[in-house]
């Protein structure tokens, strides 16, 4: 061998010199050029030198982090490996089809998103509980008055509901408060006698509507007053202005302006107020309230309220946690709809639950019920909107002019980030080898439209084996069925979507993973790329999952839709395999064994007579239903009597363990070493998945079809003569039974409750499975069918399996079920849990 380099297909014993090396890079290099462009070229060139430097395979390492883990890498590696890695990183950003490319379609998604301060340290030095808020440059608010002239559909009257420590404060109040374009009526409290009179003499000229003052303890200060000393208001009134005469005395300079900030941005003009009035046109929305003053970003933290805050939404049935987004009207002064703030209404609450005063500034039930505003209407179903006066607030980039109502629309996206959504979608290390069940952000639409969803891990054609194909298939039937009042998604979780993968979906428009006015009929979103980006949330979504991960997004999806619109909605799990014995005994193991585990939740479709037999018997579902075998229609049609060649199929997919693809090699291997005059004259063809030629040496006189056109492997099945084709796993698996169909001898396996013997007397169903024995199967089909070579072959019918009862999918019965699950009663749970949102 000295003088050449073996780069070429070990498995067929060829070797490269360095000479064909050359020519094979620079013609795969002109393909890049071609196909891809110069900078995927660059891309490409740079992951070739670093197999030259480090290896093949090895590390990424961010040029921005060469300083910060890059003497690292060279200590515990050296120096090559952190050169190489460094290559492979500018590879990867540069060679988009074969490295950790970003689709286009979300680059706009990404230059917009929301970012978030946030640690997961417990408690910051002081004790305060520190929370998760967006960064400045994207907290975004509507700026008002808006640029045109609403016309509140609202005509009153207005509660406005004041508690008057201050009262030589209330003259400044009542005066905005005329800017109001409606009725207005009064609800006045304060804690001392002299006050309450100094108070009915203010507003013994009140001539916009009534008005009642009661006094009240100055326990729980405006808080206290507005939820329970006026408890009994909120029936009266469907909408709300929160307003106390606020003095911030432990502020000093900085917060001195806080209180008519608040005002000016609430009522400040005529303007402002119908601005912000007619923002209550719009059913959803629950609370109005300004733009936090800059002055307190720094500070806008849960403090010492945390425990307060999570034992009162507990209260009303809310759990929480503080990764969720922290929100809420700093300064209580807010506009609202009564019904929005019912859970805490309704919470029981009294005055005894308040500490007495004694000047507190953090760490009261006050305090925490400040912060517990909007998620509380958030379980209510109802969204908040920020708004600010442009010469009020110093980041300009964050107040968005609202021209015309459209504007409001899509200026939601951007301010309304929802509390009781889950943002986090970090991967903590121990969590690496679950990193399909990365969390996938969720928003909530307003599209009215129903819509069928597919959550699939590729579309890509290379990935897109008989499970995906299968699902796609279901998809595309199950949407026909419920027609054209249903529109159609397939979001992507895992792999990201190559260009190429959009031209198979005609009709189909890629849509941006992030938030949006949601109009499309039928879109395909990438969420392989989850940084910054969220998916829109129909009240009518319902969804179709195709792994175990993707019907744990399936469910997380309906848990947080139940909690934005209510009700309660099946989803479709298509079950292609006992997926949970894919990981041995493991944290996946379980994961996805629980997927099973939701009988009222899951409408099952089984792939195949065999694996329903084998569920049905170990879970229950809500309907469940049998998918049998059946020869794709265009192999099918393709298939007829061809002079049989001496080839052996083999289904070989090294990164599926149940195909058993070590397994496979070593027995071929064996049979050609002890039997290698009759196995000189017999060619194996790989097919199911591309992979380096390398992983089948020494098989010899092997080569590799990847994943073929229908057209090319209709070709192989009727000209070769032996199949192979193993699966691990209850499932039967459809190249073994396309093989024995097109008249080969097709060596397969048992597995408990399936024996593909009984569908076929051509498959050769081994109950023991180990080299020795695959490999004299081999040898015994081999010399079996060397009498039929140059002979045609004969197709085959299968028999179906035996079995008591196999309820056929059928799609018209499953859109059925999903229309009468969509139908179901709209009242929302009473309790909705933050910690089942993924």
């Amino acid at each position: 061998m000295a003088g050449q380099k073996r780069v070429g297909n070990m498995a067929s014993g060829k070797t490269e010199t360095t000479f064909q090396a050359v020519r094979r890079h620079l013609r795969n290099g002109y393909v890049i050029l071609t196909e891809r462009g110069i900078v995927a070229l660059y891309g490409a060139a740079m992951r070739e030198l670093a197999k030259i430097v480090d290896s093949p395979v090895g590390a990424f390492l961010a040029p921005k982090d060469i300083f910060k883990d890059g003497p690292e890498l060279v200590r515990a590696q050296g120096l090559r490996v952190a050169f190489g890695a460094v290559l492979r990183q500018v590879a990867a950003e540069y060679d988009p089809p074969l490295g950790r490319s970003r689709n286009p379609v979300n680059a706009e998604a990404r230059a917009s998103a929301i970012r978030y301060h946030y640690t997961y340290e417990l408690l910051k030095p002081d004790g305060v509980a520190p929370s998760r808020r967006p960064v400045n440059d994207v907290d975004y608010a509507l700026e008002i008055p808006f640029a045109y002239a609403p016309r509140p559909g609202f005509k009153g009257p207005v509660a406005a509901v004041i508690h008057v420590f201050y009262p030589e404060v209330l003259p400044l109040i009542l005066e905005k408060l005329d800017n109001i374009p409606c009725a207005v009526d009064l609800f006045l409290s304060s804690d001392a006698e002299e006050k309450i009179a100094q108070i009915s003499a203010d507003t013994s000229n009140w001539s916009k509507g009534r008005v009642e003052i009661r006094r009240l303890p100055n326990r729980g200060r405006d808080i206290g007053a507005k939820f329970v000393g006026f408890r009994d208001v909120y029936d009266r009134y469907e909408i709300f202005l929160h307003l106390h005469t606020k003095r911030s005395p432990h502020g000093g300079e900085p917060l001195a302006r806080w209180r008519d900030y608040l005002i000016d941005n609430l009522f400040g003009t005529p303007e402002i107020a119908a601005s912000n009035l007619s923002l209550f046109d719009d059913p959803q929305i629950g609370i109005v309230f300004p733009q936090h003053l800059f002055e307190l970003r720094g500070v806008l933290n849960w403090g010492y309220d945390y425990n307060l805050a999570r034992k009162l939404m507990r209260r009303i049935g809310v759990s929480i946690d503080k990764n969720l987004v922290l929100e809420f009207p700093s300064g209580s002064m807010f506009w609202g709809r009564s019904a929005a703030i019912g859970p805490l209404l309704e919470a029981g609450l009294e005055y005894s639950d308040f500490p007495e005063e004694r000047g507190q500034i953090d760490g009261t039930l006050a305090h925490a019920i400040e912060r517990c505003v909007l998620m509380a209407a958030e379980s209510r179903g109802y969204e908040w909107l920020k708004v600010v006066r442009r010469d009020l607030y110093p980041v300009q980039k964050t107040v968005l002019p609202v021209t015309a109502p459209a504007d409001i629309a899509q200026h939601r996206l951007k301010v309304y980030q929802p509390c009781l959504a889950g943002v986090d979608i970090e991967l903590a290390p121990f969590a690496r080898t679950l990193k399909e069940t990365r969390p996938i952000p969720v928003y909530p639409s307003r599209s009215a439209r129903a819509r069928l969803n597919l959550i699939v891990p590729t579309i890509n054609p290379e990935q897109t084996f008989g499970g995906v194909a299968t699902a796609l298939r279901l998809f595309r039937q199950i949407g026909d069925a419920l027609g054209d009042d249903f529109d159609r998604r397939i979001i992507v979780t895992d792999a990201e979507i190559e260009q190429a993968a959009y031209r198979n979906f005609p009709g189909f428009v890629p849509a941006p993973f992030a938030a949006s006015l949601d109009e499309a009929g039928r879109t395909i979103v990438d969420a392989s790329e989850r940084e910054g980006g969220r998916l829109d949330l129909r009240k009518d979504d319902v969804f179709v999952a195709t792994a175990w991960w993707t019907a744990e997004f399936a469910l997380g999806f309906e848990s947080e839709r139940r909690r934005f619109f209510g009700g309660s909605r099946p989803f479709v799990y298509v079950i292609q395999d006992d997926e949970p014995n894919f990981y041995g005994w493991s944290s996946k193991f379980v994961m996805a064994e629980a997927t099973y585990r939701y009988p009222e939740d899951t409408i099952a479709i089984i792939n195949s007579e065999e694996l329903f037999d084998l569920m049905t018997g170990k879970y229950r579902f809500r309907a469940a239903f049998c998918l049998p075998y059946q020869t794709n229609e265009r192999v099918a049609a393709m298939l007829r009597p061809t002079p049989k060649e001496r080839i052996i199929l083999v289904y070989g997919r090294p990164t599926v363990m149940r195909n058993a693809f070590e397994l496979i090699c070593a027995s071929l291997c064996r049979w050609q070493q002890r039997d290698p005059i009759r196995a000189s004259r017999w060619r194996i063809l790989f097919l199911g998945e591309e992979f380096e030629a390398p992983l089948a040496y020494p098989v010899q006189n092997a080569d590799l079809g990847g994943k073929a056109t229908l057209e090319v492997y209709a070709d192989w099945l009727n000209r070769a003569s032996v199949g192979v084709s193993l699966m691990v796993s209850p499932h039967p698996s459809y190249p073994p039974l396309e093989m024995a169909e097109a008249g080969l001898l097709t060596i397969a396996n048992d597995f408990p409750g399936k024996s593909l013997a009984k569908r076929c007397p051509d498959i050769v169903s081994l109950n023991r499975l180990d080299i020795q024995t695959l490999a004299d199967a081999i040898e015994d089909a081999v010399a079996k069918m060397e009498p039929q070579i140059g002979k045609p072959g004969s197709l085959r019918a299968l028999d179906s399996p035996q079995s008591s009862h196999h309820p056929l999918a059928s799609p018209e019965d499953i859109a059925a079920l999903l229309r009468a699950g969509a139908e179901q009663t709209e009242q929302k749970p009473d309790a909705i849990t933050a910690s089942a949102l993924r």
